[in-house]
């Protein structure tokens, strides 16, 4: 938990978001709430090197689905960082862009569990944890190890089973999402990815 003394903190929230979902959201609000951060910005990638890149949506698509899922808070904004970086797009890269662009603001790293077990595949990963904290939220069936470093802190965000892949099949299958992805998302989301599954 940060104090009253400590300069206002940025998490940011790396993610394909193929396409963004409610459990997104809840864990970016309950960082906020939490006291974690001060605001949380959404990391658009345009290619996780991890990741298969056949299903994945043009990223400015996948940009303006964030932006419309996260517009009624002002605490979040959603950031476009990688999209003009070399590719495949690498978090420490990307961080140190963000630090040089902003010297003055901290900068926390949000992951889910199921990243954090393979963390050490990083590319600079020692070097991600000296310098940035990062706050860990669970994920369905993924049981943590204690934290390795003091700069590493397990939260008790909301455990979501939601997934993107999973929301992408039902709209192939032409199932209702409307539960699953911000409200205000919905119709951009039906538009790109029902256009895709028609394709």
């Amino acid at each position: 938990m940060r104090t009253h003394s400590d300069p206002p903190a940025t998490g940011l929230f790396f993610g394909s978001f193929n396409p963004i979902h409610n459990g997104h959201v809840a864990i970016a609000r309950y960082m906020l709430d939490a006291g974690h951060c001060e605001e949380v910005w959404f990391v658009v990638s345009p290619r996780n090197p991890l990741k298969e890149e056949r299903d994945l949506l043009p990223e400015q698509a996948r940009l303006e689905i964030v932006k419309a899922a996260i517009d009624a808070d002002p605490r979040m904004r959603a950031c476009d960082i990688e999209f003009s970086m070399p590719r495949p797009s690498y978090t420490y890269l990307s961080l140190e862009r963000l630090s040089s662009l902003h010297p003055d603001r901290p900068f926390l790293l949000i992951i889910g569990g199921d990243n954090f077990l393979h963390f050490n595949e990083w590319r600079e990963y020692r070097a991600i944890l000296l310098r940035y904290p990062l706050l860990v939220y669970p994920r369905p069936g993924v049981l943590l190890p204690p934290p390795p470093s003091p700069s590493v802190t397990l939260t008790d965000a909301p455990l979501l089973p939601l997934s993107s892949t999973d929301i992408r099949e039902k709209i192939a299958r032409g199932e209702e999402i409307s539960r699953l992805v911000p409200p205000t998302a919905l119709p951009l989301i039906k538009r790109h990815y029902g256009a895709r599954g028609k394709g």
